[in-house]
């Protein structure tokens, strides 16, 4: 819990599994998560090894992030919380 715990870091890891997402799209599927919020969680992630980050660009400033493999391991945890959230209907 002290790696994958904290809101919006499993929610992160979901978008990120299909493969690398630049931030502005990722900050965009997060919806309710202002853009400060996903660069702390991201730093953290990728603190963690869960996460890392390839700058694309320069000018202007374009950053991808992709899963890990590491954050691939974790990605069946998440998947059976879904499932049981699903299941509770909550």
């Amino acid at each position: 819990m002290r790696v994958l715990g904290g809101k919006w870091k499993g929610s992160i890891l979901w978008h990120l599994k299909n493969g690398p997402v630049r931030f502005n799209d990722l900050a965009r599927q997060l919806g309710g998560a202002s853009k400060k919020m996903v660069v702390q969680r991201l730093r953290e992630m990728e603190e963690a090894g869960l996460v890392k980050r390839k700058v694309v660009s320069d000018r202007p400033i374009a950053v991808t992030y992709e899963i890990t493999e590491f954050g691939q391991t974790a990605l069946s945890f998440l998947e059976e919380l879904k499932n049981w959230a699903e299941k509770h209907q909550i």
